[in-house]
């Protein structure tokens, strides 16, 4: 059995972070997709706009295509008369080339008649028949969609790296791509630990059931990974050993679950050092969390995240969250709100000059308005209070109401 020290000592998030990154190697494997699938996906590469969107003028309304100069002299008084010639809807290609004294009737997204420079409104013109009788001087380009207006070719669309959301499909559809690269997506292994866990799809009496994985496997889905199970694993150096053998083999990231101290009984750090890892951090300052661990073997991180669901949530959130997005070459987590803090907050004093995590309630604004959540670090509905989080640096140990604070959101967490 590998046994690793005591933590005595603590190491910055930053730094700890910066250690096991460098050594990650990520894959560069990308994948086409059919673009109607491809919600949710990174992209692999930049999109760029194959043409003009509209391709041609457009009409904004419904009414009709006119030659702008036909109108100049129109007055309330003394309207200009001009003869519909022809209709043309949306998707039509009117093959009429508009003259003068003629107007053409078009409905909105039709494509405007070659020789037309401007649109009359339907309810700001009069028909008798085939005439339109126009009481106004309508100016070049009035009630048009030009052309590129919209999207201009060669336009940057969408960066690589960007998470495709529901209206970027809609918009790679209308232009016509039928596939889209993306990368394939990171596989994140999560792994709970303890003899005292029994899985919640068959409960046992005597034992707790586990309910942390689940969240942190929906955490992972919701940041476009792919969350594999691998279930509880005992404690017993051999079994935890096999079971992060199993999870490395299967995955790009391993998340443990339990089984972090900060004393001798730190089975999950010491079946890591086993592993002969390529970095190894245990002990963050980060309260709370300070008893997470994280390591990179082969290439391929491990977070070793505490058992209390709080510590856990923290630890992921700033530890595991930038680990994700540096395996999916994404900038792309979420984002954050500035808010006033609504009523004072305090560190506590034991761990007051590590860096802290508060869970935060919002009110809407302006300003949008903070209110810090504390509670025990079993406390589950804690997190289930929370729209979001903000970091306090180390050293801070009070925050007064008033003060500014950024509230990170984040897929999973703040919202679906």
């Amino acid at each position: 059995m590998n046994l690793v020290p005591p933590v005595s000592e603590y190491t910055g998030v930053k730094e700890a972070l910066e250690l096991v990154t460098a050594r990650i190697r990520r894959k560069e494997n990308a994948e086409s997709v059919d673009t109607i699938r491809s919600y949710g996906r990174i992209l692999a590469a930049d999109v760029v706009a194959p043409e003009d969107v509209p391709v041609a003028p457009t009409s904004h309304m419904d009414g009709y295509a006119v030659i702008s100069s036909d109108l100049r002299s129109a007055t309330p008084a003394r309207p200009a008369i001009l003869m519909v010639v022809d209709t043309t809807g949306p998707g039509d290609r009117s093959k009429r080339r508009l003259l003068s004294g003629r107007a053409i009737l078009v409905a909105t997204g039709a494509t405007l008649p070659a020789g037309a420079d401007a649109v009359v409104p339907v309810e700001s013109a009069e028909v008798e028949g085939r005439k339109v009788r126009v009481r106004f001087a309508p100016s070049r380009g009035d009630h048009v969609y030009r052309a590129g207006q919209d999207i201009r070719r060669g336009e940057l669309l969408l960066q690589e790296g960007r998470m495709i959301r529901a209206q970027d499909v809609g918009i790679l559809v209308s232009l016509g791509f039928r596939k889209v690269r993306v990368r394939r997506r990171v596989t994140v292994a999560v792994l709970a630990t303890g003899n005292e866990l029994t899985p919640a799809s068959r409960p046992r009496r005597g034992k707790k059931v586990e309910s942390h994985s689940p969240i942190f496997l929906r955490l992972a889905e919701a940041l476009g990974c792919t969350a594999l199970d691998m279930g509880i694993a005992r404690d017993d150096p051999k079994a935890l050993r096999t079971a992060l053998q199993n999870a490395l083999s299967m995955s790009d990231f391993v998340v443990t679950l339990g089984g972090t101290s900060a004393g001798k009984r730190d089975l999950v750090a010491g079946a890591v050092s086993g592993l002969h890892p390529d970095a190894l951090v245990h002990g963050l300052r980060l309260d709370r969390g300070r008893v997470t661990g994280i390591a990179s073997v082969r290439g391929r991180p491990i977070l070793m995240l505490p058992g209390p669901i709080q510590a856990a949530a923290n630890a992921f959130l700033v530890v595991g969250v930038p680990i994700i997005n540096q395996l999916n070459g994404s900038s792309e987590a979420g984002f954050s709100v500035p808010c006033v803090l609504g009523a004072p907050w305090e560190a506590r004093r034991r761990f007051s000059d590590f860096q802290k995590v508060v869970y935060a309630k919002l009110k809407a604004g302006p300003p949008a308005i903070a209110e810090p959540i504390t509670g025990e670090t079993e406390s589950m509905k804690l997190l289930t209070d929370a729209d979001g989080y903000f970091i306090v640096p180390e050293n801070v140990k009070r925050l007064e109401t008033g003060d500014w604070v950024n509230v990170r959101l984040v897929p999973g967490f703040s919202f679906a």
